[in-house]
């Protein structure tokens, strides 16, 4: 064999194994192996073109899951208009607004703000806060983010830094330290690599080793059953390097793109909030023995001694749920070195708490904020982007209303609050709120109370909470509580603004109430979004008994166009058009009529007095 021939036989056979790799990464592509890939997909509404998060993105970080948390699902254009003005927001189960919907976030308040006061831009705030994750997740996030062209992402995260996917101390890792994730979460991009990790996780689960446990009362009490981190140990100091590391690649990653990156200081409850379960906190001088003599300060009335207490008690807790102190140094030194803003929430939640002391008047737990506290977060994020020019946007908070209109602009009913109740109680009645000899079962041991409790509960259980919202709003309104039913209905109009239908049954309600102005705003609304036939006709038809004829013949023009077989429809128009002295139109609508529906009441009348005969 000449050398060529023999160069070129070697060629192809150290090429072959690459082209058959080739070839199946290709078909897999082509297949999309479940693993969220890519985070965003295509979501049609009218004739516009929209991006959402993929439902499935936790799988990317929960392998073997069967229902991983995601992010929620908002809409975005999928080419950015000349005049949007585009936001990223990225955290964990706060930035998602858990316990409560996703109209209680402080990003959709925040949009609501912005909107106000950049009149002329389309504003897009999407959230991608996704709970049980971390900074692994949120740096495993970036590049696809900044394909979408932000003008800014917002951060607030770092309480699942331990116990958050794969996090050192969490169930849901693997080995390796932090640059093995990093490699990992890169090796998945293939879907050749991702296919392989789904086989060997389907190969454990039959073989009694399943990550399906993880839908037990809560992912925080299995990811971190007895996963341990002291202050100081090798484990935490890992940790707290790794989400420094992280920060400061996905920080200057951002910058090396032109896009701004603010990220908020982490909050937690102190005051309200002991050590949680676990006898290494009850070592003497531990976590519980600092909490103990902070109450005792409090009581006494020295305010400065009970700080200093409930955050040595807090980051001395080795159960790690909330971040410690150095967190926030962290957070501080990384966006000092890249150039990102701080954004101070930790020091306007004390500022907002009696003496300094963020507790129950902010949070629901251990780190979840109450309604209040999501709208601090807001504020203080919209303060943060006020005093920096981005995008070359100036905010003019002159153009705001009050942040109580804000909060109240949420939509969230007392179904809502329910709902949230009893997740948290469901929460905290198990480790690591209580000792495990001490946990109770709340969800099995509760009997609801009526409709509307009943539904709340289905919801805290994992029930959707947009077809609950449905059927309570349809039972006030047969038991004559519109107001109530519209409550209902704004929530869901809230939750997506793409969809006609909750405007279509706020109209309804509204209807049923006697409020006639207030119900056509409504259906004028659901009109804007997705003009369809019968909502245009009732429009007609309602300007035509107001002898508002010029309106009433817009309105059922546009349905005949939409759908021509609508006898009513055809007559009322015909009959306007005559109201009008518009006999050539008011002929040819009847004539129309006269096809399709010839034994139509009326119509011999009306064709009598137009001059027509049959």
């Amino acid at each position: 064999m000449s050398r060529r021939r023999y160069a070129a036989f070697l060629a192809i056979t150290l090429l072959v194994p690459f082209l058959l790799l080739g070839a199946v990464e290709g078909f897999l592509r082509l297949a999309r192996p479940d693993g969220g890939l890519p985070v965003f997909e295509e979501a049609r509404f009218g004739a516009g073109n929209y991006l959402v998060a993929n439902p499935r993105i936790g799988a990317r970080w929960f392998a073997g899951v069967s229902n991983p948390p995601s992010a929620a699902p908002e809409v975005f254009a999928a080419v950015k208009p000349a005049q949007a003005f585009r936001i990223f927001v990225l955290g964990e189960s706060t930035t998602a607004g858990f316990p409560y919907p996703r109209n209680a976030t402080f990003s959709r308040l925040l949009a609501d703000v912005l909107r106000d006061v950049l009149p002329d831009d389309s504003v897009e705030v999407v959230n991608l806060g996704i709970a049980a994750t971390n900074s692994f997740a949120m740096l495993d996030l970036a590049r696809e983010v900044q394909e979408q062209k932000p003008d800014a992402v917002l951060i607030y995260a770092g309480h699942n830094e331990y116990y958050g996917a794969l996090g050192a101390a969490s169930r849901v890792s693997i080995p390796g330290g932090a640059n093995a994730v990093r490699l990992y979460l890169c090796l998945l991009r293939l879907r050749t690599v991702l296919a392989l990790r789904n086989a060997i996780v389907a190969l454990r689960a039959r073989g009694g080793e399943s990550a399906d446990d993880l839908e037990a009362a809560s992912l925080m009490e299995i990811l971190a059953r007895d996963r341990e981190v002291p202050l100081g140990s090798q484990s935490y100091n890992d940790r707290a390097r790794q989400f420094e590391a992280n920060l400061e690649s996905m920080f200057r990653f951002f910058r090396r793109n032109g896009t701004p990156v603010f990220i908020g200081s982490l909050a937690s409850n102190l005051r309200d909030q002991p050590p949680l379960a676990s006898d290494a906190n009850r070592v003497s001088n531990g976590a519980d023995s600092a909490y103990t003599a902070a109450r005792d300060a409090l009581a006494r009335g020295d305010t400065s001694r009970a700080i200093t207490l409930f955050t040595r008690a807090r980051d001395a807790d080795v159960v790690r749920f909330r971040a410690p102190s150095e967190f926030n140094e962290i957070i501080r030194r990384v966006a000092a070195s890249t150039g990102a803003t701080f954004v101070p929430v930790a020091e306007a939640f004390a500022a907002a708490s009696p003496g300094g002391i963020p507790g129950s008047n902010l949070f629901l737990e251990h780190v979840h904020p109450n309604l209040t506290g999501q709208a601090l977060i807001g504020e203080v994020f919209l303060r943060s982007l006020a005093e920096r020019s981005v995008a070359g946007r100036v905010i003019d908070t002159a153009r705001m209303k009050s942040w109580d209109e804000y909060a109240r602009g949420r939509a969230i009913t007392p179904f809502d609050d329910q709902m949230a109740a009893h997740t948290v109680r469901t929460l905290t009645s198990r480790w690591p709120f209580v000792p495990v000899e001490r946990q109770v079962d709340y969800r099995g041991q509760y009997r609801p109370v009526g409709l509307a409790d009943s539904l709340a509960f289905a919801v805290s259980r994992g029930a959707r909470w947009e077809i609950a919202k449905l059927q309570l709003g349809a039972h006030y309104e047969t038991r004559a509580l519109f107001d109530s039913a519209v409550a209902e209905y704004a929530g869901l109009a809230r939750d997506a603004p793409l969809v006609h239908d909750p405007w279509l049954w706020i109209a309804r309600a509204l209807g049923k109430a006697g409020r006639a102005e207030e119900s056509d705003r409504a259906l004028r609304r659901a009109v804007a979004i997705r003009p369809t036939a019968p909502a245009l006709a009732e429009l007609g038809s309602r300007a035509a008994q107001a002898r508002q004829l010029p309106e009433a013949i817009a309105y059922l023009r546009k349905s005949v166009e939409l759908d021509p077989s609508q006898p009513r429809v055809l007559y009322q128009l015909s009959l306007a058009y005559a109201l009008s002295r518009d006999l050539p139109n008011a002929r040819a609508t009847a004539l129309s009529l006269a096809r399709i529906a010839p034994s139509y009441p009326g119509l011999a009348d009306l064709l009598a007095t137009l001059g027509l005969r049959r």
